[in-house]
């Protein structure tokens, strides 16, 4: 009779800790809303109405706080501090340093910005048929065969203007 107290025991004791288990494999947070709140941040970002992006950036933090709403708030007040709010951009640096405090290889993947980066700027480098380089016959040169001896250096031929056939004197 000990003997089955104990046995009933032990399958109480394990069906408690699968029970315990599967609790805590519930989600901490309500992660889809909170990403729905961050798709409409981005949407409203895209818009640059920065002010209702914000709102819902907040919401998604208050929610979820994770590293992603903190980042787009970053950069939601970064936009709007571009426009001389002084206070949009120590905000911008405070979601930015919160972001990098819960997560520090945080990377945006739903939306990253399609600015130019100050360096680049806008202008493209602009090369004429002149400048650019051709290829001649000789400089394309064929897969050779796996038997077949490479040449030793490969001249660029000198490329003079000529005259058409039908204009060459007799």
């Amino acid at each position: 009779m000990g003997k089955k107290r104990i046995l009933t025991f032990i399958v109480f004791l394990m069906l408690g800790l699968v029970a315990l288990t599967a609790h805590a494999a519930d989600e901490l947070f309500d992660t889809k809303a909170a990403a729905e709140h961050i798709d409409k941040g981005i949407a409203y970002l895209k818009a640059k109405n920065f002010d209702d992006a914000v709102r819902e950036f907040n919401e998604s933090a208050s929610i979820a706080p994770e590293a992603e709403p903190y980042y787009y708030l970053g950069y939601t007040y970064y936009l709007k501090s571009r426009k001389g709010d002084v206070e949009s951009r120590r905000l911008s640096l405070e979601n930015f340093q919160k972001t990098y405090e819960i997560d520090p290889n945080f990377t945006p993947t739903r939306y990253k910005p399609a600015e130019p980066s100050p360096l680049q700027g806008n202008q493209q480098p602009q090369t004429n048929a002149a400048q650019a380089p051709s290829m001649t016959q000789q400089q394309a040169v064929p897969a050779a065969a796996p038997n077949a001896q490479k040449p030793a250096e490969i001249e660029t031929p000198q490329t003079t203007p000529q005259t058409p056939p039908a204009e060459q004197p007799k």
